[in-house]
């Protein structure tokens, strides 16, 4: 109790600190917070180091570098024989999705081209795309994905995103017709983004990701999976959602310790159980030529890129690692067909080795 409360007068003044010096001397606060920023940066380039550094020498003991603690230590790995693959599973109860024989899943890539959709043949899934997909004035089919550098990303992405609309998302204003396809769905775990897609009459799937409590319990990533309403928003036969376990790391997971997979794989994932055969496109995030073409060195370096490290998470390293594995596991599988660049790791079997050795007990 002590504790907490101490912890609660040190907020109080952090907090009156901060407001003092925004209000009444804004330049001091302007350099202190570029101070801040940067110590930030040398810190977590220090923690990469470290990772990196580790990850040949110990590898066991990489977590101990990961800036926000999101690889596990030991006592949260699985043992090598009780991962699985893919690592997350359809809990069918709450799930609400018709099996179907193949299907397309497509991420956003600049290495493929959405031109290809048109001639792409039976359902597609579009992951990860929060607007809609639009045709420009030469007829090819286009999307602007927002970044952090946007207007007012942080702060309000669904106002700026949505309700700006198309002369905002293309500032030339010639954008002439939205890209519509009968088969074509719409997959993202937020509802908020879902929200104005389905207002609009586009298929949509929802992405819900549960894990474990001590008891054995389902227990939501995000609470809002806990509301009966957010299961009541798919509600007719346009709108679906795919509930899933993720398995990556024990259950459960102590406060804070989350696997950070990003949204492509627990969908892919998902999606890989409710088809015969999966084709995946644009899984490139990663990547930025294919490992085919590259050394152990080269592919290695590839999963740190300093500026969206800094820019959206502080755990790219981390979550490189995660998808490299899963990426290299699921393109083993007899049903899914990887076309981007993550299909082509069959090569790089050494560093698959060394990711065993952070993510699960030998």
């Amino acid at each position: 109790m002590k504790s907490n409360g101490f912890k609660c007068v040190k907020d109080q003044v952090r907090s009156y600190t901060k407001n003092f010096l925004k209000e009444n001397a804004p330049l001091i606060w302007s350099i202190l917070k570029k101070l801040k920023d940067q110590l930030l940066i040398l810190l977590r380039l220090k923690d990469v180091f470290m990772m990196m550094i580790l990850f040949h020498i110990w590898p066991k003991q990489t977590y101990r570098f990961s800036t926000r603690g999101l690889l596990p230590s030991e006592k949260y790995r699985h043992s090598m024989d009780k991962k699985t693959i893919p690592p997350y599973q359809i809990i069918a109860p709450k799930t609400k999705m018709s099996k179907m024989k193949e299907i397309n899943v497509v991420g956003v890539s600049p290495n493929f081209d959405l031109n290809d959709l048109k001639k792409m043949n039976g359902p597609i899934f579009l992951v990860t795309f929060w607007t809609p997909l639009q045709i420009n004035e030469t007829g090819k089919v286009i999307y602007r994905h927002p970044t952090i550098l946007d207007e007012d990303y942080i702060n309000n992405f669904l106002d700026v995103f949505w309700k700006k609309g198309k002369k905002y998302w293309y500032k030339n204003n010639k954008t002439i017709n939205e890209f519509k396809k009968k088969e074509s769905t719409y997959v993202l775990s937020r509802k908020e983004c879902l929200e104005p897609l389905k207002n609009n009459n586009y298929n949509i799937c929802g992405i819900a990701v549960f894990t474990k409590d001590k008891d054995g319990n389902y227990l939501a990533r995000n609470e809002i999976y806990n509301d009966p309403k957010f299961f009541e928003f798919y509600d007719n036969d346009y709108s679906n959602y795919i509930s899933v376990y993720e398995n990556i790391y024990k259950s459960p997971e102590p406060e804070g310790l989350f696997a950070p997979t990003g949204s492509f794989l627990p969908a892919i994932c998902a999606l890989s159980q409710i088809a015969e055969k999966v084709n995946v496109y644009g899984w490139d995030f990663y990547l930025d030529r294919s490992p085919k073409k590259m050394n152990y060195w080269q592919l290695f370096f590839n999963m740190y890129k300093f500026a969206p490290d800094l820019q959206r998470s502080r755990f790219f390293f981390e979550s490189a690692l995660i998808n490299f594995y899963y990426g290299y596991q699921l393109s083993k599988l007899p049903n899914i067909n990887i076309h981007g660049y993550m299909g082509h790791l069959q090569g790089h079997s050494i560093l698959m080795k060394r990711i065993e050795k952070v993510l699960f007990n030998q």
